[in-house]
């Protein structure tokens, strides 16, 4: 019984602290000059991204930048990981059960949105995702805050366009937006 006692304490403590630290290091990142230009894409944008570590985050935004867009005066930035840049960005938590996260052999990525408001700063709140499928099947999924950003486990293996529809909730607005992603 204390050894259970003790592993429940450890868990408990564990998701606290990453939850405490996922919040407490959205730092500004107005230098990378996200809100001054509407939309880019990722044969604009993902060079600039990639291996970039942001040192006042104490993290390093991975995966491929999808699409970046303003909405609300909210900037959006999705991002596609795949499944190494998934377990590296989950190291420590392999077995926990998460918003967003699934065991399933199917998943192919981990879809990652971070929603940054006007004054620079990572906005917080509920994040879901509803994903519509090449062959109009649906899938929903909240997702797992972390990292200043949101996220969710998703199967993309057939080929065709998925539609995308982000709905989140901060303590000022709700926020919807929709994006499509083609599988080739």
């Amino acid at each position: 019984m204390k050894r259970k006692s003790s592993k429940i304490f450890f868990v408990t403590t564990f998701g606290l602290l990453f939850v405490f630290f996922s919040f407490a290091h959205a730092e500004d990142h107005s230098q990378h000059n996200h809100g001054s230009q509407p939309q880019k894409t990722v044969s604009e944008e993902t060079q600039s991204h990639e291996g970039h570590d942001m040192a006042e985050n104490k993290t390093q935004i991975k995966g491929q930048l999808i699409i970046e867009k303003n909405v609300d005066g909210y900037t959006l930035s999705y991002y596609l990981l795949n499944l190494e840049e998934r377990k590296e960005t989950m190291k420590g938590m392999e077995g926990m059960k998460m918003h967003g996260m699934s065991d399933s052999p199917d998943v192919t990525n981990h879809l990652m949105v971070y929603i940054k408001g006007s004054d620079g700063k990572y906005a917080s709140g509920k994040v879901g995702f509803n994903i519509t499928n090449p062959d109009a099947t649906t899938f929903k999924s909240l997702t797992m805050g972390m990292y200043g950003g949101y996220g969710a486990d998703v199967i993309f293996k057939a080929k065709g366009k998925y539609k995308i529809q982000m709905k989140a909730t901060t303590s000022d607005k709700k926020i919807n937006d929709e994006i499509t992603y083609e599988v080739k």
